[in-house]
């Protein structure tokens, strides 16, 4: 499964309610006819602003799938449409693999954070994907008050052609009480582990609103 991660802002001359309005309806029903598309998922930012006002979230079979659809009228109007609410000045757009770090049953969370991760790489993204994977996932698992936790790693493609991903992996955590969450010990830990791994300052992170979208 490959999920194609797109970041942005809306444009300057619509406002919050505006720009949600397009994005949950007209342009969901856009993308909705799709293709080889099996999930999408929209993430409106909350206030105050993360930094970003919308990530999308959509999932491909696989590659070929995905490279099936370019060229369609039915892309064409997506991208298309895009520039009905959306400031393409900001826009971004990575591929990743999934990576289920915790899923608490029955799910409780009533909040969802999301951080486009960027890594401290050096030389080595492989080792950064590691590390965050195997090394700071159990620790972010272990925090109470986490109930899922999923890590999305930029495909290794895109580096090995040397080209610099905006971002090495996308974060997405639920959670019910955020006071509780940051003030646990075992959050201390994760801060600690965070700084030697993750680039904070070109890091974006921000709460947002989840909304799964019929296909």
């Amino acid at each position: 499964m490959i999920k194609q991660v797109s970041f942005f802002n809306r444009r300057e001359d619509l406002s919050p309610e505006e720009f949600r309005e397009h994005w949950l309806n007209a342009h969901a029903d856009i993308v909705s006819r799709l293709n080889g598309i099996v999930r999408y998922v929209q993430n409106h930012g909350l206030e105050p602003g993360p930094g970003f006002d919308g990530i999308a979230e959509v999932w491909f079979e696989d590659i070929e799938s995905m490279r099936n659809v370019v060229g369609t009228p039915e892309l064409t109007a997506i991208r298309s449409d895009e520039e009905n609410f959306i400031d393409l000045n900001t826009m971004g757009t990575i591929l990743t693999t999934e990576y289920l770090i915790k899923d608490q049953e029955p799910p409780r969370a009533h909040q969802k954070m999301m951080a486009l991760v960027k890594g401290v790489l050096g030389d080595d993204p492989d080792r950064f994907q590691s590390n965050y994977r195997d090394q700071l996932g159990p620790l972010v698992a272990a925090v109470p008050g986490i109930d899922r936790y999923v890590q999305a790693h930029t495909r290794p493609g895109i580096y090995r052609t040397g080209r610099t991903p905006a971002y090495d992996a996308v974060a997405s955590v639920w959670f019910s009480e955020v006071d509780a969450l940051v003030s646990s010990p075992e959050m201390k830990e994760v801060r600690d582990v965070e700084r030697t791994i993750i680039d904070l300052e070109h890091t974006r992170i921000g709460m947002v609103e989840d909304i799964e979208i019929a296909l």
